[in-house]
């Protein structure tokens, strides 16, 4: 009888694990906040892409990680690229163990460094990829990418209702007219479609069928439709994610307008608001990324 019942405990732990897809982490999401993070950069400038990552296993635990990737216009020691990663306020080049012991469930701050040298060619890109795991359990590896693309410095100024624009660069600076001015409704900021996104060195295109604006920026595309409180993020291959927004983009004057806020943080830029002037301010990139 003891044999018997022995074998039958056996075997429901057995069936109750398949069933349940057991596994030594604490669940089968990713640990990581963002597996795929998209970074513009400037010349001889660095910037960052900051993320959370989830101490996944059952034990207390160090964080350790690797860069299995370097993906430079010439190739992984390409010489106009730098980067490294850091967690425990260490950083490394290779490869590391962080300082702090981590409980289950909880997250240490992380963040990748891309750092083009002055002689890189703005539109270049590059590609870094680390592997991220709770020490103590290998078989819980993750993998984290940063996508960056080497643009010019720029900050771009709008007013409500006023028809000119100004463009600062490294080299110079201009007015931009506008056919139609930026407005305000349900407290956003609403600019011309087409004039941010060429002002953020991105691609745009326009779908008349489905009233969808792409704006496409080294390896992220970013799509907005029209009277649809949706956006969606692409970034490589792989990468997807649906945002809501409160706003929709909308058409006035036969002009399409987006939410400037929304377009420019997407696309790597920071945001300013001076209300005495009613003066939108897009310092792009930021210096930068955090999740």
């Amino acid at each position: 009888m003891r044999k018997l019942l022995s074998f039958f405990l056996v075997s429901l732990l057995i069936i109750s694990s398949a069933l349940l897809g057991y596994t030594d982490g604490l669940s089968n999401q990713s640990a990581a906040s963002e597996t795929d993070m998209f970074l513009p950069v400037t010349p001889g400038i660095a910037g960052s892409a900051y993320f959370y990552f989830s101490n996944s296993s059952r034990r207390v635990s160090t964080l350790s990680a690797k860069i299995t990737e370097k993906n430079f216009p010439k190739g992984p020691t390409d010489p106009d690229w730098f980067t490294q990663f850091c967690y425990s306020n260490i950083c490394f080049l290779d490869e590391g163990e962080s300082r702090n012991r981590i409980q289950p469930g909880r997250n240490e701050e992380m963040h990748i460094t891309m750092h083009p040298m002055d002689d890189a060619k703005i539109g270049s890109k590059a590609k870094v990829s680390i592997e991220v795991w709770p020490t103590s359990d290998t078989k819980l590896k993750e993998t984290i990418s940063v996508y960056s693309v080497v643009v010019e410095k720029k900050l771009i100024k709008m007013q409500i209702n006023s028809k000119q624009a100004s463009i600062a660069g490294n080299k110079d600076s201009k007015n931009v007219p506008l056919d139609v001015p930026p407005f305000i409704t349900s407290g956003r900021t609403m600019v011309p479609l087409r004039f941010i996104g060429e002002a953020l060195n991105a691609n745009v295109d326009w779908e008349p069928a489905t009233r969808r604006v792409s704006y496409i920026l080294g390896d992220m595309t970013l799509y907005f439709w029209v009277d649809k409180k949706e956006a969606r993020i692409n970034i490589g291959p792989k990468y997807t994610k649906t945002i809501p927004l409160d706003v929709a983009p909308v058409i006035v004057q036969s002009r399409t307008f987006v939410p400037v806020r929304y377009v420019s943080e997407f696309l790597g830029a920071k945001v300013g608001w001076e209300a005495s002037s009613q003066t939108v301010t897009v310092d792009f990139p930021s210096e930068n990324n955090k999740k």
